[in-house]
């Protein structure tokens, strides 16, 4: 019984110092750029790094979600020696409301503060990731860059043969005959179905319009690659979705070249915290658990993300 009890004691103190930790950490001023060089021009560099969402209590702790991207934006804009902005994207996507704010507060910052955003595709760039980079002034990808994935998902789990196989029955009292839509505890009814695809198809046509006024193509160009498909960067080029290929020196020339910076510029870069590692060390295993969470707090899944 003593060790269990020493076992429990060691699993408090480490807890309680880790808890610690996290609060002095995010007490404590942050520099959160950091650079090598000075210059008089300065070009910020953001990391957009796996799903986009809006955080819940469970995970805004230590998760940078999309209102984090805003904030971190609408700094760097505000700053007058930083001339240009790039955003750096690997992401699979996010909620519909999460990319679209993203989507459009970016344009919106574009238009107020006259500062140009390049976007350079580090590895993925799917779904609402590239629904956020049609926001850019230009897309430049890496070579292998993986891009596309244009369309929407909504997923709704259905339970309701296990829970007969093993025999517990759900008593549902409701207020209204929809109410209770998206239940994975009964089959989907026929007019439930129709609600969900027009939910899926307006976001489908938003997703659309926002390629076509970021990217400026017409629709016509926009219909040959909005099929779900995804694309090695090459073929992204060849269809128009992105720019050029290059890396991130190549995004850093471009955002000079619309920024009209003549000389050398400073590149400054968020500066990585524990957040960001207990971030990376979770996100691929969320990922793979999301896929078999069936019993979840959310009825459906509604996204723009590369499954």
């Amino acid at each position: 019984m003593k060790k269990y009890v020493n076992y429990l004691i060691l699993f408090l103190f480490f807890i309680s110092t880790v808890l610690g930790l996290i609060i002095i950490l995010r007490s404590s001023p942050k520099k959160e750029f950091v650079s090598k060089k000075y210059a008089k021009d300065k070009i910020a560099v953001v990391d957009l790094v796996g799903e986009i969402y809006f955080s819940d209590s469970t995970s805004s702790f230590i998760k940078k979600d999309v209102d984090y991207y805003v904030t971190k934006l609408t700094t760097l804009f505000k700053r007058k020696d930083v001339k240009g902005i790039i955003l750096k994207i690997n992401s699979p996507g996010g909620s519909v409301a999460a990319v679209q704010r993203l989507y459009h507060q970016i344009r919106r910052l574009k238009s107020q503060y006259n500062k140009p955003v390049v976007c350079y595709v580090s590895e993925l760039c799917a779904s609402g990731g590239y629904y956020v980079a049609s926001a850019c002034d230009k897309i430049i990808s890496c070579e292998g860059g993986v891009i596309g994935s244009v369309g929407v998902i909504l997923q709704v789990g259905n339970i309701s043969g296990l829970l007969k196989k093993i025999g517990v029955n759900i008593e549902v009292i409701k207020s209204s005959k929809y109410k209770d839509v998206g239940s994975m505890f009964r089959e989907m009814l026929p007019e439930e179905r129709q609600m969900f695809e027009s939910l899926v198809n307006t976001a489908y046509e938003q997703f659309i319009s926002a390629i076509v006024d970021g990217r400026r193509l017409n629709k016509e160009e926009v219909m040959k690659f909005a099929d779900g498909r995804v694309f090695i960067a090459p073929q992204a080029v060849e269809l128009k979705m992105i720019d050029a290929i290059g890396d991130e020196e190549d995004a850093v020339e471009e955002v000079k070249t619309i920024a009209k910076i003549k000389g050398s510029v400073e590149i400054i870069r968020e500066k990585p915290t524990i957040f960001d590692f207990i971030q990376q060390a979770t996100s691929e295993t969320k990922l793979e658990l999301q896929q078999y969470n069936f019993v979840n707090l959310k009825k459906f899944r509604f996204e723009y993300m590369f499954e």
